[in-house]
């Protein structure tokens, strides 16, 4: 018989969805049938599917250890070489900021181990900060995302605890999250509120009830004839929502493949060798947050540029771009 106790950050869910985490290879089909046949228990009684577990509650498995050991993922054997850009760190998050050209979270199976969230994982499985063995259904995760080719901060959460209390307060909108981008022309100061859909691989803005309400804020902070250093305000957060409002107002963002400026994109690929699009997610005020982060209420975090963006701001803006983009 196998026994183990459950822990902070697997309290307050149901058994079998606590299960399904627990033995990830196993068909849930199965699960239930181990539920049924009482082959699976809580405090030594029967337990049903959906009946709660809470913290210090003990759960026995009276299968064998090596049909438990086929239905487990070895979480310890997912370790990867990582060089996090660690902008903060302390026991509930880290924020890191994520380079251009690198996946916030898998999309496929190609691609483990080549993105944020499992070098954040090795990274904490190696500093000691997460114990796969002990923490079976939880696992490190991050609260916002950024495209493969957008640069700039992403919050990782180390419990369930923060994990929660971080994904309500962006849900509800009081964390600030800014964005900085060069875009074509001379862009005048702006907030767009406007309905966007999703059709294929684009987002795009219409004018009617379809779609979801987004709202962004534009702030120009240095421009001439052609281009112009814009402050984004990002109020909600739909996929592609920065790229897509500015190219309505054309104002795209230069290097912006899917929605930029085509001859404009291919000027800079030449000279600069630009191959995405210029936007960085560069600062996150706190604001609103409950439970284990009220800690961080007020407080803002930066990260630094990337080096193309600096090159092409110095080429277009001169020295003074510095200056606006702190």
């Amino acid at each position: 018989m196998r026994e183990i106790k459950v822990g902070v950050n697997d309290s307050k869910q149901r058994m079998d969805r606590f299960l399904n985490k627990y033995l990830p290879k196993a068909p849930k089909s199965l699960i239930q049938k181990y539920i049924r046949q009482k082959r699976i228990k809580l405090n030594k009684k029967r337990t049903k599917p959906d009946e709660l577990i809470y913290e210090g509650d003990l759960i026995q498995f009276y299968i064998y250890d090596e049909v438990l050991e086929e239905y487990e993922e070895d979480k310890e054997a997912l370790i990867y070489d990582n060089n996090l850009d660690i902008v903060y760190e302390d026991e509930n998050v880290i924020l890191m900021n994520k380079p251009y050209g690198k996946l916030s979270h898998a999309a496929s199976s190609e691609d483990y181990g080549n993105n944020l969230v499992d070098e954040l994982v090795s990274y904490l499985i190696l500093k000691g900060d997460y114990v796969p063995r002990i923490e079976k259904s939880f696992t490190p995760a991050i609260s916002n995302r950024l495209d493969r080719n957008t640069s700039g901060l992403i919050i990782g959460c180390k419990n369930k605890e923060s994990l929660n209390a971080m994904n309500s307060a962006i849900a509800n909108g009081s964390i600030e999250k800014y964005y900085l981008s060069i875009v074509k022309g001379n862009l005048k100061d702006i907030t767009l509120k406007t309905n966007v859909k999703r059709e294929g691989t684009k987002t795009k803005v219409i004018k009617s009830d379809i779609g979801k309400e987004s709202i962004s804020e534009f702030y120009n902070l240095l421009s001439n004839d052609n281009y112009s250093l814009v402050k984004v305000n990002l109020i909600t957060g739909r996929t592609h929502q920065i790229r897509s409002h500015l190219q309505s107002i054309n104002h795209p963002i230069l290097g912006d493949g899917k929605y930029g400026d085509k001859s404009l994109n291919e000027k800079f690929r030449k000279e600069f060798g630009l191959n995405r699009q210029l936007l960085h997610a560069y600062k996150i005020v706190f604001n609103e947050l409950e439970g284990n982060l009220k800690y961080l209420n007020g407080k803002s975090f930066r990260a630094k540029l990337p080096e193309d963006f600096k090159t092409i701001a110095k080429e277009i803006f001169g020295d003074e771009y510095e200056n606006k983009c702190k």
